[in-house]
């Protein structure tokens, strides 16, 4: 390997990169914001046109997440094999496909058609994250600071405008089909157009630093393909833990997208117009909070940081679960988009700091998730046709508070 490879990123190797490349992934995070969130502002209309329960909406969304589950697990090698231009092109199409699809569905009444068009959305998406999780690591490394909330803020912003958007044309009665594929329409155009922007060979593609040597060692030995790293990922403890920890943080964010309207229209017979500000003021809470949420981590550090966000998150999510009237949920959603800001972006971190492995250990701490998420969802639904939709979403609020056990021993991996 070269001298050059042994060595940290810095401006000087990557000439013209810089604004440029740092403005295409926020282009990437705000558009899957808007892309994905638009299914989420109108999930009522799709419960209500298909005449489904919570349990068989849960049913349906975890049959169609089958698609990221399948993306998640070969995510990682084709991230490394395509390079990230070319592998967020496959994915933003999928996923445009699958979103076009669906909408057709729920406009025919066909749940049948619905799975199918989330099979493809959602193994698009998976990628999408994928390569998103690589190059802002590798965009972040770059600039030697702490922008990663700052990447995930953009992917919020892009929620919050999707979700008030949605709101909106539900109240103004706008075709759900229509609003969907249009969406998606739109969302895979404005992706090709960042990766236009993006540079034709992008950071998140350069495999070396500072764990050179032990990728020449694993190179030596046969593990240096991306198989080879896929492997030897999923026996890493510092990414098992991670992706422990990823789960509770993802799980509590689908949540609120998921079921934070559904819960306030059955517990206040709120319309879809009205329910729909709860995830928006989610989006908007963690807009703020991750654009912040730089400084408090550079003072704070990563682990007490990571300990506060999972605990604020468990306090928003009982005020939103408890509270008697429906201004006072909308609070604890609130509080609940303020702890969930950080969570994610500092387990992004902690697990793309070494490039070489960088696309791998985001593809196990994903699959992780969606390997759960076959559980998670259909588990709130069938406890929500008991206990009503908040209350279901009161073991979330343990599991975060429990996986704050796992931070030090992250910590002492990390040497953080």
């Amino acid at each position: 390997m070269s001298e050059r490879d042994h060595h940290e990123l810095s401006p000087a190797d990557f000439p013209g990169h810089g604004m440029r490349e740092r403005s295409a992934v926020y282009g990437f995070f705000i558009i899957m914001g808007i892309g994905t969130s638009a299914w989420i502002s109108r999930l009522p209309t799709v419960k209500a046109t298909l005449g489904l329960q919570p349990s068989g909406l849960a049913l349906m969304t975890i049959l169609g997440g089958c698609g990221a589950l399948i993306g998640m697990l070969v995510s990682g090698v084709l991230t490394d094999r395509l390079g990230v231009r070319r592998a967020m092109l496959l994915a933003a199409s999928t996923w445009c496909l699958g979103m076009v699809i669906a909408a057709l569905a729920v406009t025919l009444r066909s749940v049948p058609g619905v799975v199918l068009g989330l099979l493809f959305n959602s193994a698009g998406i998976s990628l999408w994250g994928t390569v998103n999780t690589v190059e802002a690591g590798a965009v972040e490394r770059f600039s030697s600071r702490s922008i990663m909330p700052r990447f995930h803020a953009s992917y919020s912003l892009g929620m919050f405008l999707a979700l008030g958007l949605g709101s909106l044309l539900s109240h103004l009665g706008v075709a759900i089909g229509a609003h969907l594929a249009v969406n998606a329409l739109v969302s895979l155009a404005l992706v090709v157009a960042c990766v236009l922007l993006c540079p034709a060979q992008p950071l998140g593609d350069y495999k070396g630093g500072a764990d050179d040597e032990r990728s020449d060692q694993q190179a030596g030995s046969g593990q240096s393909s991306a198989f080879g790293k896929q492997l030897a990922a999923w026996g890493d403890a510092l990414v098992l833990i991670l992706a422990l920890i990823n789960v509770a943080l993802e799980a509590s964010e689908g949540a609120v997208n998921d079921w934070s309207g559904i819960g306030l229209v059955d517990a206040f017979g709120v319309p879809e117009s009205q329910a729909g500000l709860a995830p928006t003021i989610f989006a908007a809470t963690m807009i703020v909070s991750r654009l912040l949420g730089t400084h408090l981590i550079e003072r704070l550090g990563n682990m007490r940081s990571l300990v506060l966000t999972l605990l604020v998150s468990a306090l928003g999510i009982l005020v939103y679960a408890l509270a008697p009237s429906f201004v006072l949920s909308l609070v604890g959603t609130g509080i609940w988009g303020v702890g969930a800001a950080l969570g994610v972006p500092i387990v992004t971190t902690l697990a793309t700091k070494d490039p070489a492995v960088a696309a791998q250990r985001a593809s196990v701490i994903s699959t992780a998730y969606y390997g759960v998420s076959w559980i998670i969802p259909p588990a709130i639904g069938f406890l929500a046709d008991h206990t009503g939709v908040r209350p279901a979403l009161l073991p979330l609020a343990f599991l975060l508070v429990a996986v704050t056990l796992l931070v030090p021993p992250v910590s002492r991996l990390t040497r953080e």
